[in-house]
């Protein structure tokens, strides 16, 4: 237990200094609503991607609490980069997942190799272990971070986004997941709204807002749940309906 905490607090630090390391000189910050975020328990944020990079970095700057970010394997190419990638991530605690086109051939995709290092099996594995530790990560009271969309509107590899302002409809992984939490937990999980914007300048700044608090059992379906959270992101981001 005592190597548990320590490791914890030495991980926290890490991604902290990481994460100032990241924005020096290349990011600004502007935070609104940071209140809603709980000190401490479990909670999913349900935030925006718009940036492959500098959203990770601008939440953990943001939130003084450990952020534990759901994240995807599929732009590993190789074997090894494949290996380096998962030990680093679940050092880091962060659920894994692929997304569909992992195992696609084509040049439009994120896998821009002729043969693809995942197979069909690993979608399903992948995806039933990040649910698993998803809700193990929130039984023990964690923040656990959701980008519904899957894909950022800026990407050096591949995005299906076309223009800055689009935002792709929201995936229900995130509702299911808290669902069996609280299922789980005999307790309800807060899903907080994040919205993310950017002003670019000499230094991008990165406008980071959290919206009130939802629970899955406020709502008649998990569809309604979805397209609430999918709606009040897109306004805490300054985006049309």
């Amino acid at each position: 237990m005592a190597f548990e905490h320590a490791h914890d607090i030495i991980m926290h630090r890490v991604m902290r200094l990481v994460a100032h390391g990241l924005a020096r000189g290349r990011l600004k910050l502007e935070v609104a609503g940071l209140h809603h975020v709980p000190a401490r328990g479990p909670a999913i944020l349900v935030a925006r991607h718009y940036h492959h990079l500098f959203d990770g970095v601008a939440l953990h700057w943001a939130i003084a609490r450990r952020l534990h970010l759901f994240v995807t394997l599929d732009l590993a190419t190789d074997p090894f980069t494949r290996f380096f990638m998962e030990a680093v991530i679940r050092a880091a605690r962060w659920p894994l997942v692929l997304r569909a086109d992992a195992l696609a051939r084509r040049a439009q995709s994120t896998r821009l190799q002729s043969r693809s290092v995942f197979t069909a099996a690993d979608l399903n594995r992948y995806q039933r272990k990040a649910i698993h530790d998803s809700i193990i990560l929130l039984r023990e009271g964690r923040l656990l971070v959701i980008f519904p969309e899957g894909y950022p509107n800026i990407d050096p590899h591949y995005t299906p986004k076309i223009h800055a302002q689009e935002m792709l409809p929201f995936k229900s992984g995130f509702a299911a997941i808290a669902a069996a939490a609280e299922k789980r937990l005999g307790a309800k999980i807060p899903l907080i709204p994040v919205g993310i914007r950017y002003t670019v300048g000499t230094r991008w700044t990165a406008h980071v807002s959290f919206g009130n608090p939802l629970s899955a059992g406020d709502f008649v379906s998990r569809e309604a749940l979805v397209k609430k959270l999918e709606q009040d992101v897109a306004a805490l981001s300054n985006l049309s309906p």
